[in-house]
């Protein structure tokens, strides 16, 4: 006998309806009648529903609608439906036939009494909408009296600030990631193609509880010094060179982001040496870390530490950025972001260092406090250079 009453949601209902609260909060403010979300990672914070057709699918939109007042609206295909019903707490599903999901959206807009109204919509930094500008274009055609407005702010502000449950998630991804690298680099052997090497580590991920792997970078010698971040290749790593991993996991859609770093047999003093600088940059910066420092500040320590030690500030642009559904998010580590630091924003921090000798890179995960902050990737980096 098939059973059909399994649920498989990551949260529960208060979580969800604590995301509500906030986003209609800013909504109000900004004179909002709804919200109207089509990216994948911002569909999947409203939703929790994790689609696995979503990512390659361009010709059928998952679609959520947040409205000032009422029931949140989820507009799928039929297919999906039971998805959403068992793994989501969304109860206003609604579907669409194949190119049809216009029309319907256009239907479900003007039941509610917001055809005419301010809508918000992935319009600005770090948003994308997945209609396409002619689908897009349609329904504004469609809705003659909506305007469709710019709610970037919105979105990138609820979702930089986690809740304990994301945080935990973040969490468990970030010390996985951890673990997995340190086993990685224990077993790497001179000689071994990277491509092993990267198998190793994707094998390890998935030992230590993994969902998913959402990317993995593997450089040796000089490839990231040539501005190489590079997938793994059949080259051998060589003695005297060294081996950076650059990877995340997914454990319930949150993310990581962690590097770890190692040199193939006894490293120069040269390389000891670097390796030490670069660790000392990234604890000045991760000391930083609290409420009410701003993402520039710690920008800031980091110039500032390397002015100190005579050495050339490198033109990297950030060196950190946020993490939750996905391994690079909200905000940047950066000059002139001016996004003060609350509890529960999760960072990746790492002021990599770049030079002709090799890629010195740690990248550690943390989650600013009340006090401070608490570091995730755990076991850390450590103080030395690892051997391999």
């Amino acid at each position: 006998m098939v059973d059909d009453t399994d649920t498989h949601r990551d949260f529960p209902r208060e979580e969800y309806e604590g995301r509500y609260r906030r986003a209609r909060a800013l909504m109000r403010a900004r004179g909002l009648v709804a919200l109207l979300v089509t990216e994948e990672k911002n569909y999947i914070y409203f939703t929790g529903h994790r689609s696995q057709q979503n990512p390659i699918d361009k010709i059928r939109p998952y679609i959520f609608l947040l409205p000032l007042e009422g029931r949140p609206v989820a507009l799928v295909m039929p297919f999906e439906v039971g998805h959403v019903r068992d793994g989501t707490w969304v109860e206003d599903i609604r579907t669409y036939d194949l190119l049809e999901h216009n029309a319907v959206l256009e239907s479900i807009l003007r039941e509610l009494g917001l055809a005419g109204g301010r809508i918000g919509a992935e319009l600005g930094r770090e948003q994308y909408l997945e209609l396409s500008l002619r689908d897009f274009e349609d329904l504004q055609r469609r809705l003659p009296q909506a305007k469709f407005e710019d709610a970037a702010e919105i979105l990138l502000q609820i979702r930089a600030v986690k809740s304990p449950a994301e945080v935990e998630k973040c969490a468990q991804a970030s010390a996985l990631t951890a673990r997995a690298l340190h086993r990685t680099l224990a077993e790497a052997r001179e000689g071994m193609a990277g491509l092993e090497v990267a198998r190793r580590l994707r094998v390890a991920l998935m030992e230590e509880g993994a969902d998913n792997i959402t990317f993995l970078a593997l450089g040796s010698g000089l490839d990231f010094s040539r501005g190489r971040i590079t997938c793994a290749t059949p080259r051998p790593i060589r003695r005297g060179e060294t081996l950076t991993l650059d990877t995340g996991v997914e454990v319930a859609g949150y993310c990581s982001d962690v590097t770890r770093m190692a040199v193939v047999g006894a490293p120069s003093p040269e390389q000891r040496d670097l390796y030490r600088f670069m660790l000392e940059i990234q604890q000045a910066c991760i000391q930083a870390f609290r409420p009410g420092v701003t993402c520039h500040d710690i920008m800031v320590v980091c110039q500032e530490a390397l002015r100190r030690a005579g050495r050339t500030t490198q033109k990297v642009g950030r060196i950190g950025h946020g993490v939750g559904l996905e391994s690079t998010e909200y905000p940047s580590l950066a000059l002139g972001e001016m996004v003060p630091m609350e509890p529960g924003m999760v960072f990746a921090c790492n002021p990599n260092y770049v030079t002709p000798i090799g890629y010195f890179n740690s990248e550690e995960n943390l989650v600013v406090t009340e006090n401070g902050y608490r570091l995730l990737s755990q076991p850390a980096a450590p103080a030395e250079l690892p051997v391999i």
